[in-house]
C-alpha cells in the first residue's frame, strides 16, 4: 500500500511539473529572441500559424510565402502576373499582388520558383522595393559585415539601404562585429522581424536607429559624406575621422571639447582611465581639449591632467565649428584672459591676470589650457611661464600691512551689479586686521584670504555676505546659495572660520581635500576639489595681483618658487636623510616656497615653507625641486 501511495504520489509530482512548464511555454514563440516582431506580425494578421499554439518560428519561408507576407503586411490590392508556376497555387492571389506592385520579380519572365526558400539577401532587395513604392527614399550605409562580399552585387545596394533604416541589423559575430548570412535561408521570425520593421519605418519615414554618420572637411567646413555605419565600431574601422550619431559629433581629429550636463544640472566629472574614480569635476562650458574619443567616453586634457567625460557630457568642437576660444593676450604688459561663452559665441569677460612674459608680444593671441604653457593659435609653443599668485604656496605671508589691505579697498572706484560703491559701502574697508590676524593664527596667506573674500563675496557687497555674514560664499551650494550659505554672527567669525576650514582640510597633507598648498588649477592646487569653475585659482590671483600692483609689488615675485620633480618625496624637520619626516609629497609637480635669506647659492638642502599645519618650515633635498619661471615683464 505504502508503494503504490509513493508511485502515485511520484506521477502527481510529475504531471504538476509538466503542466508549469506548459503554462509557461504557451507557444512556440515564446522567449524566442524575435517573440516581439513575431507576435507584431500575427497581430497584424500578416502570418499564421499551424494549428494551435504552433507558429514555427524557425521553419524556412517560400518565395511565394513572403510574397503574401509583403502583401498583407502592404494591404495590396489583387494583381496579375504570367508565371506559369503560379497559376493555381494556393499563395497566387499574393504573389501576384506583390509582382504587380512591382515589389518582386521572377526568376525569369515565367517562373517565379513559389516553393523556392528565400535568402536573406533577396528578402531584402524585396523589402527595399516595398520602402520605395511607399516613398522612402534609397539610403546607403556603409556594410561593414564580416560577410560583406558574400552578398551578391546586384543586392548590395538593397541591403544597405535596409541597414541604414535599421531593418536589418546583422547577428553578432565576436569581437564587436556583425554578419549578415546572404546566402541562408531566411526563417519565419526573421521575415516577420523585417517586415514589422519595414512598417515602422513607413510610418516615421525615419531610420528606427540613429546611424554613425560619417563627416568630412571641405573647404574649411564640415560636411557630412553621406557614408553611414551601423556602429561606432564600424566607422572606427573605416577610419573616419569625424564621426557624428545623430547631431551629436562623437569623434573628431582635434578641437576643443566643452562640458555639457544634462539639463538641471551644473557640472561635469572627469574620471581616471578605469571610469571608476572622479579625479576632478568642472562646471557647464569649461573648455577641455580632446585627445580621443569611443562610444561611450571622451579623453581630454584639462589643465596639466588627462581624464575622461561621458559622450553624453560632452560637446565636441573641431576648428572648423568653432566661433572663439578662451584666450591671453597682451596689453600694456600686462596679460590679460579672455572668457569665451560657445553657447552664444561671444567673449563676454576679461581680466587682468599677471605680468606678461617676455615671449609674448603686445597685440598677439595666445592659448593655454594649464595657465603656464602658452601656444599660438598654429599650436606652436610660444613659452613656459607662471602667474607668481597662482602658484605661490599659500602658507607664506604677505608683506602687506593691515592698513595696506583697507587703503585697496578704498581706492577702488567701483560700482557693484547691486548699486553698491565699494570705496565708501564694502566691508572690506575695515577688516585688514582680521586677515592679518588669521594669518598669523593659521599659517595662511593673508592676500591670498583676502583675495578670496574679494572673488567669493563682490568685495563684501553680495547678498550672502550682507545678509549671512559670510564673505566666502561657505556653504552656499546651487540647489539654494541663499538658503545654504552658512551664517555667521561677525564678517571677522566668517573670515576665521573659513581660514580655520582652509588650514585643516585643504592646506595640509592628510586634510581630506588637500591636493597641494597653491590655489593652482583643476591639474592641482585648491581648485581641483574647492570649486567646479577651473579658473577659480586665477580669479583670486588676479585679485591678488591687482592689489599687489596698486600697494607697491611688494609681493610679486617676493619667494622664490620650485617645483618638485618626484613622487613620494620626504619634507623632513632638518637638512639630513636621517631627520624626521614631516610628510610626503604623494606625486610630483608639487609647488614649494624657500625661505628668504636662507638658502645659498649650492646649498643641497633648502629651507622650505612647509604645508603641514603643524610645522612652519621644512626642508626638501635640492635635487629634486627646480625653481620654476615667473612671469615679468
Amino acid at each position: 500500500m505504502k508503494s503504490l501511495i509513493s508511485v502515485l504520489l511520484a506521477l502527481t509530482l510529475i504531471l504538476s511539473s509538466f503542466s508549469t512548464v506548459g503554462a509557461r511555454a504557451v507557444d512556440d514563440i515564446t522567449g524566442h529572441s524575435l517573440e516581439h516582431e513575431m507576435r507584431k506580425a500575427i497581430e497584424l494578421n500578416i502570418l499564421g500559424g499551424y494549428g494551435a499554439n504552433r507558429y514555427g518560428p524557425d521553419n524556412n519561408v517560400t518565395r511565394a510565402e513572403f510574397a503574401t507576407f509583403l502583401s498583407r503586411a502592404l494591404k495590396l490590392p489583387s494583381g496579375h502576373s504570367t508565371f506559369v508556376d503560379v497559376q493555381g497555387h494556393r499563395l497566387a492571389a499574393g504573389v501576384n499582388s506583390a509582382f504587380s506592385a512591382g515589389i518582386v520579380s521572377g526568376v525569369s519572365s515565367t517562373h517565379f520558383r513559389p516553393e523556392q526558400n528565400i535568402t536573406r539577401e533577396q528578402m531584402a532587395a524585396m523589402i527595399t522595393r516595398a520602402l520605395e513604392l511607399n516613398k522612402i527614399p534609397t539610403q546607403a550605409a556603409s556594410l561593414t559585415f564580416t560577410d560583406t562580399e558574400q552578398i551578391l552585387p546586384m543586392f548590395r545596394p538593397a541591403v544597405a539601404n535596409n541597414t541604414h533604416y535599421g531593418v536589418i541589423s546583422g547577428m553578432p559575430a565576436g569581437g564587436g562585429q556583425f554578419r549578415f548570412a546572404p546566402k541562408q535561408d531566411a526563417t519565419r521570425a526573421q521575415a516577420a522581424a523585417f517586415i514589422v520593421r519595414m512598417l515602422q519605418v513607413i510610418e516615421s519615414g525615419e531610420s528606427l536607429h540613429d546611424l554613425y554618420q560619417a563627416a568630412r572637411v571641405s573647404n574649411g567646413s564640415l560636411v557630412m559624406s553621406g557614408q553611414s555605419y551601423l556602429t561606432f565600431a564600424d566607422a572606427q574601422r573605416a577610419g573616419v575621422e569625424y564621426i557624428y550619431k545623430g547631431a551629436n559629433l562623437m569623434k573628431m581629429k582635434s578641437g576643443v571639447v566643452v562640458a555639457n550636463p544634462p539639463t538641471g544640472q551644473e557640472i561635469v566629472r572627469i574620471m581616471n582611465a578605469a571610469k571608476t574614480g572622479q579625479l576632478t569635476y568642472v562646471v557647464k562650458g569649461t573648455e577641455l581639449q580632446y585627445i580621443n574619443a569611443d562610444e561611450n567616453w571622451v579623453h581630454v586634457r584639462y589643465a596639466d591632467g588627462e581624464g575622461y567625460i561621458r559622450q553624453s557630457e560632452a560637446w565636441l568642437l573641431p576648428p572648423e565649428l568653432q566661433k572663439g576660444r578662451a584666450q591671453y593676450s597682451v596689453k600694456d604688459g600686462v596679460l590679460h584672459y579672455r572668457g569665451f561663452n560657445h553657447s552664444t559665441g561671444q567673449y563676454e569677460w576679461e581680466r587682468p591676470y599677471g605680468d606678461a612674459p617676455s615671449f609674448m608680444q603686445n597685440g598677439q593671441v595666445y592659448y593655454s589650457l594649464n595657465g603656464y604653457d602658452f601656444f599660438h593659435a598654429s599650436g606652436q609653443k610660444a613659452g613656459t611661464a607662471y602667474q607668481y599668485f597662482n602658484f605661490l604656496p599659500l602658507r607664506t605671508k604677505t608683506n602687506y600691512t593691515a592698513e595696506d589691505l583697507n587703503r585697496y579697498i578704498a581706492s577702488l572706484n567701483i560700482t557693484t551689479p547691486n548699486g553698491k560703491h565699494v570705496a565708501t559701502e564694502s566691508p572690506l574697508l575695515n577688516l585688514g586686521h582680521v586677515f592679518i590676524e588669521a594669518q598669523e593664527k593659521y599659517g595662511i596667506n593673508a592676500l591670498y584670504l583676502f583675495g578670496k573674500a574679494i572673488h567669493e563675496s563682490n568685495y563684501g557687497l553680495s547678498v550672502i555676505a550682507e545678509q549671512r555674514k559670510n564673505l566666502f560664499g561657505y556653504g552656499a551650494y546651487d540647489s539654494d546659495p541663499l538658503g545654504n550659505a552658512k551664517p555667521f554672527n561677525s564678517f571677522e567669525e566668517s573670515i576665521h572660520h573659513v581660514a580655520n576650514s582652509m588650514n585643516n582640510r585643504y592646506l595640509t597633507p592628510g586634510g581630506d581635500q588637500y591636493r597641494g598648498a597653491v590655489l593652482g588649477l583643476k591639474g592641482h592646487g585648491m581648485n581641483v576639489n574647492y570649486a567646479s569653475d577651473p579658473l577659480w585659482g586665477q580669479k583670486i590671483a588676479s585679485h591678488m595681483y591687482r592689489a599687489d600692483n596698486f600697494l607697491g609689488k611688494k609681493d610679486y615675485g617676493y619667494y622664490t618658487i620650485a617645483k618638485t620633480t618626484t613622487a613620494g618625496l620626504n619634507v623632513r624637520s632638518d637638512a639630513s636623510t636621517s631627520a624626521v619626516s614631516q610628510f610626503q609629497f604623494p606625486q610630483a609637480g608639487h609647488y614649494v616656497a624657500y625661505v628668504p635669506g636662507r638658502n645659498q647659492a649650492g646649498t643641497t638642502w633648502y629651507q622650505i615653507f612647509s604645508d603641514h599645519k603643524d610645522h612652519q618650515y621644512g626642508y626638501v633635498h635640492g635635487t629634486y625641486i627646480e625653481p620654476i619661471t615667473i612671469m615679468k615683464r
